[in-house]
């Protein structure tokens, strides 16, 4: 399903694979793609949606985003198991590679453009095709690698060429260093803002060789599936659309993806009326 794109470009472009992730009762929606998309569209953002493999799927969730669906078979899709020492994950299907040609002209110049991978599906570079946005690039899918069972384990961020610019912003977690922050020193000397994620212990603010505390939220951890994701597109808007300063959007990012924890998948995408009260308390 693609949903035509309106002459005005969208302020906030996402491009990633929409999954389907296995659970107990069977299959439910997934992806940064899903989880980034809804919540910058609750925040008031004109977003746009490019992704592959999303046919077969309930996309209710995704009313009032433009979709575009690039053809093709398959539809990525994960097994996600939550153990005391961290998240088994097991990819058991793959859709293709996105082809960024294939974009609507006007979606080019959106304000931020999100490269949100899961399973490598865009390359690194692919930044360098949108001098015109701010950049944000969410780690995860590019530093992960599978075995022949799909089973999935860390692996070093790729080398690639990558705009030489400040207006981009890099996200990832302690999960996707497989718990090991040595290679974070890597990553801060190739994105000028980092923003690094520790779960219940709070996240990092990287920019200009400073580093700043932002402090754990408590939540009631019931599903912390896409509270990365939601952090990294509450920041792009906040700091981008909203005129945040960087530790304004990453403090109120921070309170977003906890609130999303305590609800299953993406039910805990924040309502407007959530993301109303707390954005009010960090003004």
């Amino acid at each position: 399903m693609n949903r035509q794109p309106p002459d005005d470009p969208p302020e906030y472009l996402i491009i990633g694979h929409i999954t389907k992730d296995q659970v107990d009762q069977g299959y439910r929606l997934g992806g940064s793609a899903v989880y980034s998309a809804v919540l910058a569209n609750r925040m008031g953002a004109r977003v746009a949606l490019f992704t592959a493999g999303a046919e077969d799927l309930p996309l209710e969730i995704l009313e009032g985003i433009q979709l575009f669906n690039q053809p093709g078979p398959g539809t990525t899709t994960f097994k996600n198991e939550y153990q005391a020492s961290g998240r088994v994950q097991t990819l058991l299907e793959r859709a293709s590679d996105l082809d960024l040609n294939l974009l609507p002209p006007t979606w080019r110049s959106a304000k931020i453009v999100h490269l949100a991978p899961v399973a490598g599906e865009i390359p690194l570079s692919a930044g360098a095709s949108f001098p015109e946005s701010v950049l944000g690039y969410s780690l995860q899918g590019w530093m992960r690698d599978w075995d022949s069972a799909g089973q999935i384990s860390p692996a070093p961020l790729p080398e690639a060429h990558l705009p030489d610019r400040e207006d981009a912003a890099a996200f990832l977690s302690i999960e996707d260093l497989g718990y090991n922050r040595s290679a974070l020193a890597g990553i801060l000397k190739r994105f000028p803002l980092v923003l690094f994620t520790k779960g219940d212990r709070g996240a990092e603010l990287h920019q200009n060789r400073s580093k700043a505390e932002i402090s754990p939220v408590p939540a009631r951890e019931v599903d912390p599936t896409g509270a990365g994701d939601i952090f990294a597109a509450a920041f792009l808007v906040a700091w981008v659309l909203q005129g945040r300063s960087p530790l304004q959007a990453a403090e109120l990012a921070n309170r977003l993806a906890a609130a999303s924890v305590e609800r299953v998948g993406p039910e805990g995408v924040p309502a407007e009326e959530e993301i109303s009260t707390i954005s009010e308390v960090h003004e």
